[in-house]
């Protein structure tokens, strides 16, 4: 009987190695990335930073919070909790490298366009561009966008999110915020840190790479149709190859039929109740 218990916390290091794993994947893309010509300023990071999306408490901030999940423990459980994913434990010292390259040039350019600017400021910015970044490949993997297949999904979720972010200023406290002429057509609603902007980026880019997963999806699944009715057929030839057909007039159920068939069948025979009605005079 103990062995027919789920190991939960076996459960909770495989699912806690996946989520790793993912981080290393987008951390190892946004390394050797050179397509994202992504742009954010101090503002778009004290933004974030208020609100609790990058803490600076941990490392690497965007992947940690300070909320801790514990809907599922037991107040008598007094077990060690469980730690939020992070791939920097994990990473090799050729990614640390490049790491620290890429907060080592942002720093410089900090450094060279602002001159006034604190050094703890210059430096905290200069980690924020490089895990800004590591955070959108992530999300091109695990974010809402991920769900759209083409651009009328894109459309459908920019106006879902509109519609919540209406219902969410009505039951706020807070003064609606004046939106641009026509923001709602190519903008996402509480966007300031530009999150969703870039993914939008992102989820074009890799178009062609979506086009060609949806074709080899469709691909399996017309070989799985097949396979049913091949096996349809067989069991039709099993039952004696009888059909029951239910004849369907103006919406109200109007015979139920047993037809005999002689050779198999690919597809349940439709009966149009315009040619039956004809031929009944009706």
């Amino acid at each position: 009987m103990k062995n027919t218990i789920p190991d939960t916390r076996t459960q909770e290091k495989a699912s806690k190695d996946a989520r790793e794993k993912e981080l290393l994947d987008a951390l190892d893309e946004a390394l050797c990335c050179e397509n994202c010509q992504i742009a954010v300023t101090k503002d778009i990071m004290t933004i974030d930073i208020d609100n609790g999306n990058y803490n600076v408490k941990h490392y690497p901030p965007f992947f940690q919070s300070n909320v801790i999940n514990d809907e599922s423990t037991s107040p008598f459980d007094t077990t060690t909790q469980s730690e939020n994913p992070t791939y920097w434990n994990h990473t090799s010292l050729s990614q640390r490298q490049l790491y620290y390259k890429l907060v080592e040039q942002n720093l410089n350019k900090v450094l060279g366009e602002t001159k006034d600017i604190d050094q703890e400021v210059a430096v905290l910015f200069s980690h924020y561009q490089v895990d800004y970044h590591v955070r959108q490949h992530y999300l091109s993997r695990r974010g809402v966008m991920t769900l759209c297949r083409d651009n009328s999904d894109i459309q459908q979720l920019r106006r879902w999110q509109w519609k919540t972010s209406d219902i969410d200023t009505i039951t706020s406290s807070k003064p609606a915020e004046i939106e641009p002429v026509g923001a709602r057509q190519w903008s996402w609603p509480s966007d300031k840190n530009l999150e969703m902007t870039y993914q939008h980026i992102m989820w074009k880019r890799s178009s062609q790479a979506r086009l060609k997963r949806v074709r080899e999806v469709r691909a399996r699944w017309a070989i799985i149709m097949e396979e049913r009715r091949k096996q349809r057929e067989q069991l039709l030839l099993k039952q004696g190859a009888t059909l029951t057909v239910r004849v369907y007039c103006r919406g109200e159920l109007w015979d139920i039929r047993t037809l005999n068939t002689v050779y198999p069948v690919s597809t349940v025979p439709i009966l149009r109740v315009g040619r039956v009605t004809r031929s009944m005079g009706l």
